[in-house]
């Protein structure tokens, strides 16, 4: 499939979603994507990404012998969706941390510290921003290591997370800020990374299948020793794709000579 039509058809069945309050049934999904060249991989990439979007697929819960949940636990749910693949440190990634943390004080700040930093932060004090920062990176730190996942690096992912911290800083509402407040608006710039990353690696494993595709099937029209070379016109006769898709996916192998 030409991948500016699969992009049409993936914002399509986002659209139908959103029409019917963010659900499809598995057979709307088979029935929009059932002319694609996709494989099944790349259909459980799509049903990952759906998800992803927060869209509920009708029957996949009762297919994975899950009970109704009721309100409450619906909407704990909702709070912990994780947009990523969590996985462990390895060891490189723990060393990393261990090093990072070192340049922050072992001192803590207990509850009464951080109000009084959040008062005086309020009132203007430029000490207690510098202190909340200190305090809040090495936070972010932990937290980014807690969510860690396969689709960012951990260091990505602190780095991710000191931006959300400093965005926070800069916000005019809530005026009273407190702890609960700035953990909140870490975690979410944190996910917010993790869900633009994971997108991203959608549409790169796509591409990446359109490449390995495209090359099988040049090397099923040439034997070993044939030196026969087509052009991309003829490429796109007999492997029924659009120029324009062929010439970017050579770009991507380099063969675009």
């Amino acid at each position: 499939m030409d991948i500016k039509l699969f992009q049409q058809k993936l914002n399509e069945i986002c659209e139908i979603a959103e029409e019917n309050g963010k659900q499809l049934s598995q057979q709307q999904i088979r029935e929009h994507f059932d002319e694609s060249d996709l494989n099944t991989s790349q259909l459980v990439k799509i049903l990952q990404y759906l998800k992803l979007k927060g869209i509920t697929i009708e029957g996949a819960e009762k297919a994975a012998g899950a009970s109704a949940p009721d309100a409450a636990s619906t909407r704990d749910a909702k709070q912990e969706e994780f947009p990523g693949t969590r996985t462990a440190l390895t060891a490189e990634e723990q060393a990393y941390l261990r090093d990072y943390m070192e340049s922050f004080s072992p001192e803590g700040l207990d509850s009464e510290d951080l109000s009084s930093l959040f008062q005086a932060f309020a009132d203007g004090d430029t000490a207690a921003e510098g202190e909340l920062t200190q305090f809040y990176m090495a936070q972010a730190a932990q937290m980014a290591a807690e969510l860690n996942c396969e689709e960012i690096y951990l260091a990505d992912l602190i780095q991710e997370a000191n931006l959300a911290l400093l965005a926070a800083l800069k916000e005019s509402e809530p005026q009273e800020k407190d702890d609960t407040w700035m953990r909140g608006r870490i975690r979410s710039g944190i996910l917010h990374a993790i869900e633009e990353q994971t997108q991203q690696k959608f549409r790169d494993d796509y591409l990446v299948s359109k490449v390995e595709n495209l090359e099988s099937a040049v090397k099923e029209l040439t034997d070993d020793d044939d030196t026969t070379r087509f052009t991309i016109d003829e490429l796109a006769v007999i492997l029924d794709m659009n120029v324009d898709e062929i010439r970017d996916v050579l770009r991507l192998t380099g063969d675009d000579k």
